[in-house]
């Protein structure tokens, strides 16, 4: 077992204990093992907002696992550096946790092989066929017997100890380690038992050059003032181009060491770092365009392991929409919900930024509410909105930070095979603290035109209930089959438009007794339960109040809407 408790101590049943440096109660805190292999204990700072370490092992840096990768061996340089045993390479010189790679084929035959000794040498795990007490001839007999043993190490406290292993990892090498490690080669190969070890060498300086300072004679006087203005000229602007230049790396670096911790962030999350030759390969040079909206363009692509995905590019990338590109990672990489689209992986190259999503197959609500041959029948429009009344209220409560989508519609509103609705689109959503008092300050308006709040234009504190009332204008969507973005007028014809989509439905609910079948979408021919949808329309309208007060929270909607489910349900079994 193991116990972190509100004072900020960790005990386990193994002996392990440790306190935060913060120690103390009423302190969020989370016991994380991060991507490097360390495991860390954060504490949240109310002021900055801010995880903080709170405490971290002491370690032995050449004890981090697959640190030098497969094959690879750690020793002090004192600082930790890799190396590669005799006969071996790097398999990419650029990353150490790659590991080494052989210079020869592995050989089964016992008696064409033989082992080369690295004294003080261990690797760590991975024992094929440990035995407690034995010879270093018994020892290698067994290794050699065994066409998946690589090597064994031999510990020379006199107890015998043999450790044949099946892969050479977590290598590390130094005085302390009382033992030898045999690796296994062919017989052919002819290598010393020693690790290489690179030195700087400075013996070798370039003689300097004395400057000639002889003036010239015989030259019209005055000329020779050309030549050291002439080279101050010339110093000053190759000094101003360095400094230029110089600038211009430093900052390069800066963005590239902050984009690159943060797509670590979001490797550590659990998503896929894609190239952009892949993205491009999957969607057919992107040639299927399947969405397009104010965050980007959306093509249907398919993966090398055939899962049909949906590429989302972000253009026109500037400053901002990289950090909204980063945002959308985190904040997608946080959340998880069977109503929120799930995000596969995302690409960052230089200024190519592209998020993979699942495909869904019947595409977004807009295309199957508004379109002619719509087939949406009542049972999957109830079920569209209760679904995104939940994805909503998982939003906006059960986060570890509270998420604002800003922009619901039918748009970003996409339908499964099943047609069980998941909300998208999450390019303008906003955080904001739950310790605040629920208001979150935007530089501009967000949101599509027919569906946004009045706090948006009325430039009102902008909290969660700006999401109720799009959600609001959706559910009303759903039950009239209405585009409330149109700008169709009422009139004798019946015909509906997005600024009188509401009043007139008021105006039915309080004047005509039969105003269910009123404002009911034909498409339906009537087929459609008359109680849920009377209890959906006045949902519906309690989120598009005026007043943002007035509104009720999503997780009251869902609540309505579900107890109208049970009670509708309640009611069939008793007819039937």
């Amino acid at each position: 077992y193991a116990i972190l408790d509100d004072m900020g101590q960790f005990i386990s049943s193994d002996g392990l204990q440790f306190s935060a440096l913060d120690f103390r109660l009423r302190v969020k805190r989370r016991l994380t093992m991060d991507f490097d292999g360390i495991l860390r204990l954060y504490s949240l700072n109310y002021t900055t907002k801010d995880w903080q370490v709170s405490w971290m092992p002491k370690l032995v840096r050449c004890r981090v696992h697959g640190l030098c990768g497969e094959n690879g061996i750690c020793f002090y340089k004192p600082f930790p550096t890799c190396t590669c045993p005799p006969g071996f390479q790097m398999k990419d010189p650029t990353d150490w946790s790659q590991g080494c790679k052989p210079e020869f084929d592995i050989v089964c035959n016992k008696t064409e092989v033989k082992f080369i000794q690295l004294p003080h040498t261990d690797f760590y795990g991975y024992d094929s066929n440990y035995q407690a007490q034995a010879s270093i001839e018994a020892c290698m007999n067994i290794c050699k017997s065994d066409c998946n043993c690589r090597g064994f190490g031999y510990k020379l406290d006199g107890a015998g100890k043999c450790f044949p292993k099946s892969i050479l990892l977590n290598g590390q090498c130094g005085p302390h380690f009382v033992g030898v490690m045999y690796v296994k080669y062919p017989k052919q190969m002819n290598f010393s038992g020693t690790l290489g070890h690179s030195k700087l060498d400075c013996s070798k300086v370039s003689s300097l050059n004395k400057l000639d300072r002889a003036y010239a004679v015989g030259k019209p006087r005055g000329d020779y003032l050309k030549y050291p203005i002439g080279f101050v000229i010339a110093f000053g602007l190759v000094e101003i181009t360095c400094v230029v230049f110089g600038w211009a790396y430093i900052h390069k670096k800066k963005v590239d060491l902050r984009n690159l911790n943060q797509g670590y962030v979001a490797v550590s999350m659990g998503f896929r770092r894609f190239t952009f030759e892949e993205l491009k390969k999957a969607s057919n040079n992107f040639s299927d365009e399947i969405g397009r909206g104010g965050s980007g363009v959306v093509y249907k692509g398919v993966l090398d392991d055939e899962r049909v995905v949906a590429v989302k590019s972000l253009e026109g990338l500037s400053h901002g929409s990289e950090a909204q590109f980063w945002s959308e990672v985190s904040t997608i990489g946080k959340i998880n919900h069977m109503n929120l689209v799930t995000m596969y992986g995302f690409c960052a190259e230089k200024q190519k930024r592209l998020l993979v999503y699942e495909y869904l197959e019947n595409g977004s609500l807009e295309k199957n509410l508004f379109s002619n041959n719509a087939m949406l029948t009542w049972e999957n429009r109830f079920n569209i909105a209760l679904g995104t009344a939940r994805a909503l209220a998982y939003l906006h409560e059960e986060c570890l930070e509270w998420v604002l989508h800003c922009d619901v519609k039918p748009q970003n509103i996409l339908l499964d095979k099943d047609f069980h609705p998941k909300v998208a689109d999450f390019g303008l959503s906003k955080l904001f603290d739950r310790g605040g008092n629920n208001i979150s300050e935007f530089s501009r308006v967000r949101g599509t035109r027919g569906y946004m709040a009045p706090e948006w234009i009325l430039n009102l504190p902008i909290t969660s209930k700006v999401d109720v009332y799009s959600y609001g204008i959706l559910v009303l969507e759903l039950v009239t089959g209405r585009n409330s973005s149109g700008s169709q007028q009422v009139g004798e014809d019946e015909e509906v438009g997005c600024r009188q989509l509401i009043p007139w439905i008021r105006e039915m609910v309080r004047t005509n007794q039969n105003w269910v079948e009123e404002i009911a979408d034909p498409q339906l021919f009537g087929m459609y339960d008359n109680s849920s949808m009377e209890i959906l329309t006045k949902v519906g309208l309690q989120c598009v109040e005026e007043e943002s007060g007035v509104r009720p929270s999503m997780s009251q909607v869902v609540d309505s809407i579900t107890v109208a489910c049970l009670f509708d349900r309640e009611i069939h079994e008793e007819i039937e």
